[in-house]
């Protein structure tokens, strides 16, 4: 029972470990400095290290992060912020790319956020602040909104203008409320499609999350068939999967290496989590143009080299060849056999005269 309950609270602490970071790449890295938030009066919890904040419609707040070199070297700082959004293992990331915002997603954490210092440099064993200013919307929002503060070693003066992507990031949340920003009870199929991604051919469904909180602990259960005969193409099982606030994924199903073929699919999805569970339908054609096009062009198949091709046909003539030859002799064995029976035969015969 204590086993259970300590992998229980292992796994609720990844949870939220997972979903804000206080930093990436940073121990194992060594980036030469370190980042801490400085809580204000407005942290709805102050055990969190991460900024964890309530809103008043239009009051701004300023928030600062400390930035500490760990190193006699001086450390150059870029800091900007990333939104949240759903990646494509259901994990919940941060990006710039705007692109991959849902358009249930109004006023995100980016446009609320203005960064003071959008550069900082941080001199030996010196320690500099990162400012800046929260303006939350002028009217009420209900859940969360959700993002990340970067910092990001900015060394592309050193390195002909390629700057090293390693970072560390201070999570921030914002509510009015205060209430749990991980129950989301909404879940929705938008498209089933087929294409190439990443060199694969993959099979996508759209899932949304159109509730301004996250949606947790996900289990999903997605099953390929070919309309015209039922078979069952495709199956894919996953858990643990986590919806950003007011986002959407595509759910990937990988072909594999054999071709697809033109026709009409049918996709049932089958989720679930601790608050809801839903079934979901949904046909899409593949026309054999896409087929054509997906199966010449996809990375990852499996192509014979022409030698064994060749050495295939030679080896198959040649057992042709053999057992032609083999049926062959033993007709004519069987023949021979049937001659001296015979021969035994009148020959008893004469004998018995």
């Amino acid at each position: 029972m204590k086993t259970k309950k300590f992998i229980y609270l292992a796994l609720f602490m990844g949870f939220f470990l997972f979903l804000f970071p206080i930093h990436s790449m940073a121990d194992e890295e060594n980036l030469g400095y370190t980042v801490s938030a400085i809580l204000n009066g407005k942290q709805i919890d102050p055990e969190k290290s991460y900024f964890y904040i309530q809103t008043t419609p239009g009051e701004q707040q300023e928030l600062a992060v400390t930035i500490k070199s760990t190193t006699e070297e001086p450390a150059k700082v870029k800091v900007y912020v990333e939104d949240a959004f759903t990646g494509n293992k259901g994990t919940v990331e941060y990006t710039t790319d705007k692109k991959l915002l849902d358009s249930t997603l109004t006023e995100p954490m980016s446009s609320l956020v203005t960064v003071e210092t959008p550069t900082v440099t941080v001199e030996k064993f010196g320690a500099s602040e990162a400012k800046f200013t929260l303006t939350p919307p002028n009217g009420n929002y209900s859940g969360v909104k959700m993002g990340t503060l970067v910092f990001e070693l900015d060394n592309s003066e050193e390195e002909g203008g390629v700057g090293t992507k390693f970072a560390y990031r201070i999570g921030i949340v914002t509510s009015e409320t205060g209430e749990d920003y991980d129950t989301s009870q909404t879940l929705n199929l938008l498209d089933a499609k087929s294409m190439l991604l990443r060199g694969k051919k993959m099979i996508l469904a759209t899932l949304q999350n159109p509730e301004p909180k996250v949606l947790s602990k996900l289990a999903i259960t997605a099953e390929l068939k070919n309309k015209a005969n039922e078979t069952v193409m495709k199956k894919e099982q996953v858990e643990n999967y986590a919806l950003a606030p007011n986002s959407n994924f595509d759910f990937e199903m990988d072909w594999g290496t054999s071709d697809i073929k033109a026709g009409t699919y049918v996709l049932t999805l089958v989720a679930q989590n601790s608050y809801n569970d839903w079934k979901f339908e949904k046909e899409f054609i593949i026309t054999g143009e896409q087929a054509k096009s997906m199966n010449t062009q996809s990375g990852f198949k499996i192509v014979t080299p022409m030698w064994i091709k060749v050495m295939a046909i030679i080896c198959l003539i040649f057992m042709v060849v053999v057992t032609g030859l083999l049926l062959v002799r033993r007709k004519k064995m069987e023949v021979e056999w049937e001659r001296r029976r015979k021969r035994k035969k009148r020959k008893k015969k004469k004998e018995g005269k």
